[in-house]
């Protein structure tokens, strides 16, 4: 993101791109905890021989973490929010300014989603399908910066609409589509373990049937 900004939006804008990135890792901690609470206490209740307690206790800790990501992520939300009023602070350039608060919008939507990904990828984690979050990240490692040098072909050919906020579109909707499926992914094992405890009593009331 910062290739393309630097390489073809402008200097004002790389100014702006370095103040909204210094926010970004600022506030970024405050959800990343997330996934580490997840791996800290899920493995153990993972780890347990299957049955409904279990289940049940995974479906809770899900939407418990969920709760938790859109509670932080709306604290994240709050402190974007709060920007415009500190621009000044941050530089005296007006037209730096102007670019900052154009991003906020953008940053402020990442943060709605970024609580409940990194709770989801954490109990993901803590579940260990690797290897879905593995194609994931693979894929995403070559169509987001497909997607950032079209940007960068785009204002390098002179289209004036190309600026800071379409480098920002992209990485939210790669935000976005990462959010959304990590929490599908995760409800789709709480629904295949319930599924795979009715089936495994189905067979057992079968066996035990005279």
């Amino acid at each position: 993101m910062g290739h393309v900004v630097s390489s073809s939006i402008g200097t004002i804008a790389m100014a702006a791109q370095q103040i909204v990135i210094a926010i970004f890792y600022t506030l970024c901690p405050l959800t990343d905890c997330l996934s580490q609470t997840a791996q800290s206490f899920v493995p153990p209740l993972f780890e347990k021989k299957r049955s409904l307690q279990r289940t049940k206790a995974l479906r809770r800790v899900s939407r418990n973490m969920w709760k938790a990501g859109l509670i932080l992520g709306s604290a994240c939300i709050g402190i974007v929010g709060c920007i415009p009023f500190l621009c000044k602070f941050f530089t005296g350039d007006p037209s730096v300014a102007f670019e900052v608060r154009s991003v906020l919008p953008y940053l402020a939507t990442f943060f709605a989603a970024h609580g409940l990904m990194c709770s989801s990828e954490g109990l993901l984690l803590a579940q260990r399908d690797l290897g879905f979050l593995g194609q994931a990240y693979g894929a995403a490692f070559f169509v987001v910066p497909w997607f950032m040098l079209r940007v960068k072909k785009a204002a390098l050919s002179g289209i004036e609409t190309i600026n800071l906020t379409s480098v920002w579109k992209v990485f939210i909707i790669y935000q976005l589509v990462r959010s959304l499926s990590w929490c599908l992914r995760v409800s789709h094992l709480n629904r295949k373990s319930e599924s795979d405890l009715m089936t495994s009593s189905d067979s057992l009331g079968c066996e035990l049937a005279p």
